[in-house]
């Protein structure tokens, strides 16, 4: 082995690069070598103390060949990655660097490796490229084609040089590889003094070799396996975090420049190791002694604080015995009606899927951060009740998405995390066990936009995980916060096809590295559901491939059920092979599909919720006819829900309604409120038509009517008397029907009005129906495919003037469903409706042509595709296209929805005088209503929260894409002078305000780009039609 043997017999000469510096604050540096062992060091830690038991296992069966997994092998191999991961440094265009330091001149600290003999090219000061992620890659993959293995060539050993090359969050580019490759005075390969230099740098490698404790033979054999692309990328994540730890010079001390430097000693860097890893306090993986799971009623009712002798329901019983049972469970797909409890079976399947396998924790994803906020309550709760091993000292837990900063319980618990902290950090050693915390904390390394997902437990929006399959910076952070957890997905029918793109690339690669993952709906087509099992077991076939035999056993494996034997008449297999096509048979509804090893399985169960028979009616879609149907339905009192598929039609509703019933009566909730009202209004929602509310408890009101968009259909758990809907796909239809009588009211419903006890909807939308084509509201078909709603309507068999259809749920859920989007439903189109079917059809298929075409424009390659061509890091850089920004998580949440791009902006009052101030309604205890906002200098914590909370997005039709920037410009010069000062602050940097008028009293109005906008408490923000 090329290099050292030992510290002692690295160099002077490469003792003397430097690696850190405190740029101007003092005269502090650190060696690279030294830098180079902290690393190594960190990465050691993290695989022994905080990479879970099923991640480790991933890299082992990778670097194990056909020996098997090899633990000791693939940790060597972190060590070494991360003990080289800056060798890079060790390049004149690098030590040359300007870095201000003290008393120095403007060349910064190269007079340390000029001393030592080097020579610097003063031409390379203030150069830039090659960066030194870029050199290092180079370094490596010459070091190992000539040391290690000279029989690959430069381009067999990138799969590991190119995590080097990877290590700050961007994939190494192959055009910058090239022309960094070809600047050899830059990379010291040529020119005076070239010899010392390559030494140096043989040095260093040789050196991360001797920290890692791996010898040439060894190293070549990894060369030669040429690691999978998703093993690639955990170790590039594994190495970020070590280098991020290594390089906090609070934890890890810079050294004075005017020390003698004889070269550190193992002892002493075990120290700086030892000391920093103290201070970090990064959480170990979530673990727990084997969960006692019979009797389950009793199991069940202590994880979610239920009285005792409440028995679960059956799909909660069916996915614990899944998870439990299952020889080798991957992939759990839950189909239930509404309030069938599957967030509760989510969450007992992920946590005995996580111990079975040995993850750290659970991630849970819903879609929209309403919906998030509301799950991260229960998911804490449900986190406080879990058990740990009794050498944890935390179950840590983080709430991920763009507005957490907002959550109050979330930032409380930060703020609570941090007081624990600080007692245990002042406690005497003996004594800090009596202040561990049994309930969630939130750690402190780990908090904040790029590190929160690598917490144990995570609450977020499904962007997060969806941007798993998103080529954009740190993706390998990503990518490893999702191996280390079991994942939940909910609500999976209410993603587009564009979402599903990047739905089905992540299963896949899920399925590789053998996570756990739960997906739930009320029920899906079977097309979709096929997919997203295949593209799971796509994955978890690769990893078959990449393992050696018996490598899909679980940790703490179980025997296959003889329940689920009997259902399908085959025991599971985990090393069978799977068909070309997930395809499982249905066994009734409610039901699990699930995967065992590489076989896609499917078992039933009972519906737990009373059946409810729902009568639809088409109506005439004016105003009037809605006014007058409510008017009659609502003559003895009642809850009517509303739900239209625009805000426009909603608004334009609610207004109508208003004039009739009264402003005290009609609700009106949709996504162009302000956070702060728009919450408000659902906190009412919930309490007055929640399941605690009742006649009788004088909670539900007499009549109420509720007027909103699809935000009415997702996750908020309301009960209505009586339904209108405009006309929507059928599994949308069906998960608004879950709505209306969603809870018993009495025997025989004899709590809600007479005239209502029976449930029913009135679907409005259309124009006409009778003619040899449909015609829909404007509007509705800017959200729907006119083929699907024709479809939908076609399959209720709702094709004419008034006509209605009879259904049962949850029975005639999946049925219907599954006739919608089948090859064959044409078949039951009126034949009336031929032609404009068909033209609809060829109009729905461009769509999701351009749909799936722009998916594909960020979307991570099939790994099928990037193992058979031997892809490494370098190949997923060519369509890298997110980078780094400080709004990038924002712009990748776009990336993986398929929205228009809008502006959010937050509302102000503008004043005669010219100040700004709050909405009038809008304050708390520590802020009045309607304050006026400082701009000579930053508004307080209190007050930036409050103005933070005031956002909305603008409605598309003033932001068109066309006109985005200048858009942004006169928001940027209406705002400047306000802004100018908040700059600092964590919560309104950055921010954009619209300050409005009032041009009546609680109407704010103001005009941008040529339009007038309105906003207004009861109807929110709208344009001003002249």
């Amino acid at each position: 082995m090329t290099g050292s043997d030992g510290f002692g017999n690295l160099s002077a000469a490469a003792r003397s690069l430097w690696g850190k510096s405190d740029y101007g604050e003092g005269e502090c540096w650190l060696p690279l070598y030294v830098h180079l062992a902290d690393a190594a060091g960190v990465a050691g830690r993290l695989w022994d103390c905080w990479l879970p038991e099923a991640t480790r296992e991933v890299v082992a069966r990778a670097v194990g060949g056909e020996d098997g997994g090899d633990e000791a092998l693939a940790r060597s191999l972190l060590v070494f990655l991360a003990g080289a991961h800056d060798v890079g440094k060790a390049t004149p265009v690098f030590q040359a660097k300007g870095v201000p330091f003290g008393w120095s001149d403007n060349r910064g600290i190269a007079w340390k490796p000029e001393r030592a003999g080097f020579v610097l090219n003063r031409d390379l000061v203030g150069k830039r490229d090659p960066t030194h992620p870029i050199a290092g890659e180079l370094i490596l993959e010459k070091y190992l084609a000539r040391h290690v293995a000279p029989d690959c060539g430069a381009s067999g050993v990138r799969s590991l040089s190119s995590i080097v090359g990877a290590h700050h969050g961007n994939f190494p580019a192959r055009t910058r590889l090239r022309d960094g490759s070809h600047d050899l005075l830059a990379l010291g390969w040529g020119g005076e003094g070239h010899e010392a230099w390559e030494e140096a740098q043989d040095e260093l490698v040789g050196y991360a070799a001797w920290l890692a404790k791996i010898d040439d033979e060894r190293l070549g054999r990894l060369v030669r396996l040429r690691l999978d692309v998703a093993v690639e990328s955990l170790l590039t994540g594994m190495v970020i975090i070590s280098d991020w730890l290594a390089s906090d010079s609070d934890l890890f001390e810079l050294l004075d420049v005017c020390d003698v430097d004889d070269g550190m000693d193992v002892a002493t860097l075990r120290r700086r190791l030892e000391r920093a890893w103290a201070m970090a306090h990064i959480p170990a993986p979530w673990s727990e002694q084997r969960p006692c799971v019979e009797p389950f009623g009793e199991f069940f009712c202590h994880r979610f604080g239920l009285p005792a002798g409440i028995e679960p329901r059956p799909i909660q019983r069916a996915a614990e015995q899944v998870a439990w049972d299952a020889k080798d469970p991957g992939l759990l797909v839950i189909e239930a009606p509404m309030g069938e409890g599957k967030t509760e079976a989510a969450l007992v399947a992920a946590e005995l899927l996580a111990y079975r396998r040995g993850l750290g924790g659970v991630c849970v994803a819903l879609p929209t951060m309403a919906t998030t906020d509301a799950m991260f309550a229960r998911v804490r709760k449900w986190l406080d009740r879990l058990p740990r091993d009794g050498s944890l000292e935390e179950k840590d837990i983080y709430l991920a998405h763009g507005k957490a900063g907002l959550n109050e319980e979330f930032q409380g618990l930060v703020r609570e995390s941090r007081r624990h902290r600080s007692l245990v950090g002042n406690a005497r050693e003996g004594d800090a066990r009596e202040f561990e915390s049994e309930g969630a904390t939130v750690s402190a390394w780990m908090y904040g936009r790029k590190k929160g997902m690598l917490s144990n437990f995570v609450v977020c929006t499904v962007d997060q995980v969806l941007m798993g399959a998103l080529h954009m910076r740190h993706l390998s952070l990503r990518q490893l916060a999702l191996a280390n957890k079991a994942v939940v997905v909910d609500e999976c029918h209410a993603y587009d096809l564009y979402m599903r793109q990047y739905l089905d690339v992540i299963l896949q690669w899920l399925g590789y590295w053998r996570v756990p993952t739960v997906l739930l709906s009320a029920t899906l087509p079977d097309g979709q559901r096929e997919r997203m099992v295949e593209a799971y077991l796509s994955g978890r076939r690769l990893s078959e491939k990449a393992s050696a035999p018996g490598g899909g056993e679980q940790r703490h494996a179980t025997k296959t059920p003889a329940y689920l034997r009997k259902k399908q008449g085959v025991a599971a297999s985990a090393g069978a092979a799977a068909p070309a096509k997930a395809s499982v048979p249905h066994v009734g509804y409610p039901q699990i599909t699930y995967t065992d090893g590489t076989k896609a399985l499917c078992v039933g169960a009972e519906a737990s919720s009373r059946s409810v028979p729902v009568s639809l009616k088409l109506i005439d879609d004016s105003v009037d006819t809605l006014v007058e149907l409510l008017r009659d339905r609502l003559r003895d009192g009642g809850c009517a829900g509303v739900i239209c598929d625009t805000v426009g039609r909603a608004q334009e509703a609610e207004r109508a309604l208003a004039e009739v019933f009264g402003e005290d009566v009609v609700t009106l909730d949709h996504s162009r409120f302000i956070d702060l009202d728009r919450m408000s209004t659902e906190e009412v929602l919930r309490s007055e038509l929640g399941p605690a509310a009742s006649v009788g408890n004088g909670r539900r009101p007499h009549t109420r009517i509720v007027v909103g968009t699809q935000v009415l259909e997702q996750s908020l758990d309301i009960d209505f008397d009586l339904l209108v809907t405009d006309v929507a796909p059928i599994d949308l239809l069906l998960q608004r029907l879950g709505r209306t009588h969603r809870h018993k009211r009495g025997e025989d419903e004899c709590e809600r009005p007479k005239m209502l006890r029976e449930a029913c909807c009135y679907v409005r939308g259309i124009d006409a129906i009778d003619g040899g084509r449909p015609t829909f509201a404007k509007g509705v078909t800017n959200v729907y495919d006119v083929a699907t709603l024709m479809e939908s309507l076609s399959v209720l068999g709702m094709t004419t003037e008034c006509s209605g259809a009879d259904i049962l749920l949850p029975r005639d859920i999946p049925h219907l469903v599954r006739e919608a989007y089948s090859d064959q439903v044409e078949r039951i189109v009126p034949e009336r409706w031929g032609e404009a079917y068909l033209t609809a059809q060829r109009d729905r298929k461009a769509r999701n042509d351009a749909k799936v075409q722009r998916a594909r424009t960020c979307l991570l390659q099939d790994l099928a595709y990037a193992k058979k061509n031997d892809w490494t890091l370098v190949n997923l850089a060519d369509k890298m296209s997110v980078g780094e920004d400080p709004r990038d998580s924002d712009r990748g949440n776009r990336a993986v929805r398929d929205t228009q791009e809008t502006i959010e902006v937050l509302l102000v009052r503008k004043l005669q005088d010219g100040e700004i101030a709050l909405l009038p309604w809008v304050g708390n205890g520590s802020v009045a209503a309607g304050s006026v906002l400082p701009t000579e200098c930053e508004p307080s914590r209190e007050e930036s929260l409050l103005l933070a909370e005031c956002a909305v997005r603008l409605p598309i039709s003033i932001c068109p894409t066309d006109k985005l920037d200048g858009c942004i410009e006169e928001l940027e010069r209406g705002c400047v002078n306000y802004v100018r000062c908040w700059q600092e602050s964590p919560w309104l940097a950055g921010r954009l305000l619209l300050p409005m008028e009032e041009s009546e009293p609680g109407v704010y109005e103001c005009e941008l780009l040529g339009k007038r906008l309105r906003y207004t408490r009861r109807g929110g923000l709208a344009t001003v039609q002249e």
